[in-house]
């Protein structure tokens, strides 16, 4: 005759081991799926001007605007293990004082089941692109 004890510890590494391999199972789905697609970003119009940084100091600062267009088609990421993608754009350039600057310019959230052919034209960036300092031209 077995304890409660005995008993509830089976149960308990039994109902384990089953999770462990369920667990297994669902990675196994989903992890030899290509997760790539391509993406066709193009400028459109680039310009920088030099502006008054009221938020902080008095002083100058460049601040960048641009229009893209996107096209791509983000259809055969989803799955049943995908409920929506992040995308986002961003722009890395160099400056005297810095050597590598990100910024985000413009970002979107996609679900499942909205339109994931994505065609935009002349697209405005949803971020300021500004720089502490004249470093963008």
């Amino acid at each position: 005759m077995h304890t409660v004890l005995t008993r509830g510890n089976a149960t308990v590494a039994y109902s384990l081991s089953v999770l462990a391999c369920l667990t297994f199972c669902c990675f196994l789905s989903t992890v030899f799926l290509d997760s790539r697609t391509t993406a066709h970003v193009n400028t459109v119009k680039v310009l920088v001007k030099n502006v008054p940084d009221y938020g902080a100091s008095r002083e100058k600062h460049d601040l960048g605007f641009l229009t893209f267009d996107l096209e791509t088609n983000l259809t055969s990421l989803f799955n049943w293990n995908v409920k929506q993608l992040f995308l986002y754009l961003t722009a890395e350039y160099k400056t005297p004082d810095s050597v590598l600057n990100q910024v985000v310019l413009w970002d979107k959230i996609i679900l499942r089941g909205e339109n994931s052919a994505l065609d935009f034209k002349n697209m405005n960036t949803k971020y300021y692109f500004w720089d502490d300092g004249n470093g963008l031209k």
